[in-house]
């Protein structure tokens, strides 16, 4: 099998919660997120992608139970410092290693994932995946980069996308069997690009298991 090449974030994990502006976006899904899905008490819920945890304990109190799923041991033990710390014991870590046999937990009602497709190779077996994971009328909810000129990134190695345009994203969901598909803007985030403020959109795109 064919290895990815991917950024390292085992090695990031550590200081990942440290910058200001990955909390407040973090934050900002979350907030979108409990608008447009309602999480309910007795969802099980699961987040892809989940890193050190920044959308999935944002949620945790409004759902039963949520997995968080990572291919990075180091973040995923940095989210588990911060459970054993909170003293939260309705929340599991997963592991994948996408260069081997993986599978999702199934029977799962809530799945979101943040910032995490544009570091997808190929975003539509994923969402197949992502359908087979899910209860009947299970809702999917992803945030990611709006299409943009590849700037995003300080360093872009090893990220096959530059966000998604969001008709193509909103197919990515129709194409696996989602519906009632719509999409929101949670944020724009701004970086300074060669002397200039350049804005970034990072949208919602919200779909039910039909």
């Amino acid at each position: 099998m064919t290895k990815h090449i991917r950024p390292d974030f085992d090695s990031r994990a550590s200081q990942w919660d440290n910058l200001p502006r990955r909390v407040a976006l973090a934050k900002a899904v979350v907030e979108a997120i409990v608008a447009e899905a309602d999480p309910q008490p007795g969802m099980r819920m699961l987040d892809y992608g989940a890193g050190t945890g920044l959308v999935t304990l944002g949620l945790l109190p409004l759902v039963k139970e949520a997995i968080a799923v990572d291919s990075s041991r180091g973040m995923l033990e940095q989210l588990e410092i911060k459970a054993k710390e909170a003293g939260i014991t309705n929340l599991q870590t997963c592991f994948i290693d996408l260069d081997s046999a993986w599978h999702l937990p199934h029977g799962i009602d809530l799945l979101v994932s943040s910032m995490t497709m544009h570091h997808v190779p190929a975003p539509a077996p994923l969402m197949a995946r992502f359908k087979e994971c899910l209860n009947p009328g299970a809702q999917l909810c992803i945030a990611d980069l709006e299409l943009e000129d590849g700037s995003f990134h300080d360093d872009a190695t090893g990220i096959p996308h530059n966000g998604f345009a969001i008709e193509q994203m909103e197919g990515y969901f129709r194409q696996a069997g989602f519906v009632e598909v719509r999409t929101v803007l949670v944020v724009t985030v701004k970086k300074e690009r060669d002397g200039l403020f350049q804005e970034y959109p990072v949208n919602l795109t919200i779909g039910r298991l039909g």
